[in-house]
């Protein structure tokens, strides 16, 4: 649980000290008022990572050298961004290895932004699984940063005039180990994802969904493939295949959402693989809740039923420009912050 939050040159604040938190937090205030941004602090917080921008620059403050943040739960995280770098503390200690201060605290944001899983393209959703999955998995996270390190070295040789076919051997053999566990431990989360949503549809009253993995190889024989597309490869001068092309779809009703369903109906589909995720990372820690002007956009029905998620969390945190969106029942237990 967090206690307390501190941002210094962070988007629109100069300086936000903020405390005395329940289990349900609730920031409310017109647009343009940074309520949103600290629900961020705390989504890099966990991540290292935001979640609305891909360069965490972006976040220092207009005409400012650095930012910082620091989040107190049962320890003090504290993480200073510059221009040039960013330095990860825990309870006053240097952190060297952002795998070490990944998940330190576990979080779930739900928002606008999220439209990404239905619209947005194939890189959008590798950032999904990448994000989540280095986040519950340390050893996923060891897989990644391994497989992109090779990856990088493959595509460098693939750039040579004169290409030494035994190191290309050499590394396409390295690149298929990391791939295979990568791959299993994709496959198995979106498993999971899809056995949590079962009863999370059938509660949100939104049909059948389903996630599908796309790899971009056959996933029986992977090294095969890669012998496959050597030659492509060679000539593109660039890995054609692996986990850093591969994507999932989403069907509802056995049907892609992303040609045919309307906007409301993706909100709630998004909502939906957001809660299963929490689902997933319940089962071995605790999780915070952020959800980001989300309720102004659904009906009661669906209202009511989300709720019956958000009173089950370790701790929520709710952004909404007016405070008759949310719920009585909500209200009535949470801290509010007018902004």
């Amino acid at each position: 649980m967090i206690n307390s939050i501190k941002l210094k040159n962070f988007r629109c604040y100069d300086e936000l000290n903020l405390d005395k938190f329940s289990n349900l937090v609730i920031f409310s205030g017109k647009n343009a008022t940074g309520k949103t941004s600290i629900l961020e602090a705390i989504h890099i917080s966990s991540f290292v990572k935001s979640h609305r921008t891909n360069d965490l620059k972006k976040v220092i403050k207009f005409d400012k050298d650095f930012t910082e943040i620091e989040i107190k739960s049962n320890k003090k995280l504290r993480i200073v961004i510059s221009n040039d770098s960013k330095s990860l503390f825990v309870n006053n200690s240097q952190i060297n290895k952002i795998a070490n201060f990944i998940g330190l605290i576990n979080v779930i944001m739900i928002s606008p932004e999220d439209m990404y899983l239905i619209k947005g393209s194939k890189d959008d959703k590798r950032r999904f699984l990448d994000m989540n999955l280095s986040l519950l998995d340390k050893e996923y996270l060891y897989e990644l940063s391994k497989y992109k390190k090779i990856l990088a070295e493959r595509n460098l040789l693939l750039k040579n005039e004169k290409i030494d076919n035994i190191m290309l051997n050499v590394l396409t053999e390295d690149l298929v180990k990391s791939l295979s566990i990568i791959y299993q431990k994709r496959i198995n989360f979106i498993n999971k994802i899809n056995e949590y949503l079962v009863d999370i549809c059938k509660n949100l009253k939104i049909g059948n969904l389903n996630l599908i993995y796309k790899p971009s190889y056959n996933q029986n024989d992977i090294l095969k493939s890669f012998l496959n597309k050597t030659n492509q490869d060679m000539f593109l001068k660039s890995t054609s295949i692996g986990s850093h092309r591969d994507t999932f779809i989403i069907e509802l009703d056995n049907k892609d959402v992303a040609s045919y369903i309307s906007e409301g109906q993706a909100r709630i589909t998004y909502i939906a693989i957001k809660l299963a995720l929490k689902m997933i990372i319940e089962e071995k820690n605790e999780t915070i809740l952020l959800l980001d002007d989300i309720f102004s956009s659904l009906d009661s029905t669906k209202i009511e039923s989300l709720t019956n998620y958000v009173s089950k969390s370790n701790q929520v945190f709710i952004t909404t420009t007016s405070i008759l969106d949310i719920p009585d029942n909500i209200i009535k237990n949470a801290v509010v912050i007018r902004l």
